[in-house]
């Protein structure tokens, strides 16, 4: 058994943190350490764990640092451990079952260039939460991680396939691969950070792969605040923007943007219908919408050359073609 370290970044999860960390100790496969990345909580988490959990390793951060950031600091300390040849990230939000962990690691020694490994992630109610994540949909009017399965029938996905990366609640990377492309994107707190990834490694010629016999239950957005919250709705947004920024092609970039604006102010329009945005039109009103939007491009703007300069190294970096880096929308898009 080859040595994993599972990471789970946590900010005022401890109602979260019995179903998700018992689980995590009932796994067939046993050589692991768990990494318990704290970020700045005060809901008694961490005593939590050093009380029950004594075996995790825990890293107490003073702030909420995000997501990104969190697990780049457990990754960091994991990778002080020469044995270490996977890291598995871990929402602290989730109730893996028994051979979760087993059957992530399976798969990466069957080739070379597999770099990512994603979980068949259930919803409480059994529905689909995500099977990984597809690169973009609706011809570039999106970007970020877009669920594959979301809310969908779970027999549609019981066949391992090839995907474009996996989703950060439950996501398996191989050493070689992270230590070649780097971490998540600190500049992106929260969400968006796998997708980022993913296209990363996919530039740089690594593979991902879903496994349905990996599973998980996911409660989904409970950090920060689920449908309708502010929070969700900027990083959402502005790290799309950031993605595609940094890894589409100029063509498909200005095409993405283009589109951003028609489709994103389209949703202030009486009348026009999507979950999302109507979620949060009765959260934070019509003028709080607008306020996020105003908050979102004056993010973009301000952190434009430094994301411009991640594009350069990148995009310098790039081993596929132009015909394979096409191929990837062909293949994976929704």
């Amino acid at each position: 058994m080859k040595k994993v370290a599972i990471i789970i970044v946590n900010w005022n999860g401890k109602r979260l943190l019995k179903n998700c960390l018992s689980s995590v100790f009932e796994q067939g496969y046993k050589n692991f350490d768990v990494y318990f990345v704290d970020n700045g909580s005060v809901d008694g988490s961490v005593e939590y764990v050093q009380k029950n959990f004594p075996k995790i390793k825990i890293i107490r951060l003073k702030k909420n640092t995000g997501f990104a950031m969190g697990n780049n600091v457990g990754i960091l300390r994991a990778f002080e451990d020469s044995e270490v040849r996977y890291i598995v990230c871990l929402n602290n939000d989730t109730k893996v079952n028994k051979n979760w962990l087993k059957e992530l690691v399976k798969i990466t020694d069957r080739k070379e260039k597999i770099g990512m490994v994603a979980s068949k992630s259930f919803f409480s109610d059994g529905k689909i939460q995500n099977v990984g994540l597809y690169i973009a949909s609706d011809d570039l009017k999106s970007s970020g991680g877009i669920s594959r399965g979301f809310d969908e029938d779970p027999s549609k996905f019981n066949k391992e396939e090839e995907i474009f990366a996996s989703s950060g609640c439950s996501a398996l990377y191989k050493r070689e691969m992270l230590e070649e492309i780097g971490l998540f994107d600190g500049d992106f707190f929260a969400y968006s950070e796998d997708s980022d990834l993913g296209f990363r490694a996919q530039s740089a010629g690594w593979k991902a792969i879903y496994n349905p016999k990996s599973q998980l239950i996911h409660y989904h957005s409970k950090t920060s605040g689920g449908a309708g919250s502010p929070m969700k709705a900027f990083f959402v947004k502005r790290n799309g923007f950031f993605e595609a920024l940094k890894n589409y092609s100029w063509e498909d970039f200005f095409k993405y943007v283009i589109n951003d604006f028609k489709t994103y102010f389209s949703y202030l329009k009486v009348g026009k219908k999507n979950k999302s945005v109507t979620n949060l039109k009765n959260t934070v009103g019509i003028f709080g919408v607008i306020l996020i939007i105003f908050k979102i491009y004056g993010s973009i703007l301000w952190n434009f050359p430094k994301m411009f300069r991640k594009r350069l190294i990148i995009q310098q970096n790039r081993k596929i073609t132009k015909a394979e880096y096409k191929d990837l929308f062909i293949k994976f898009s929704k």
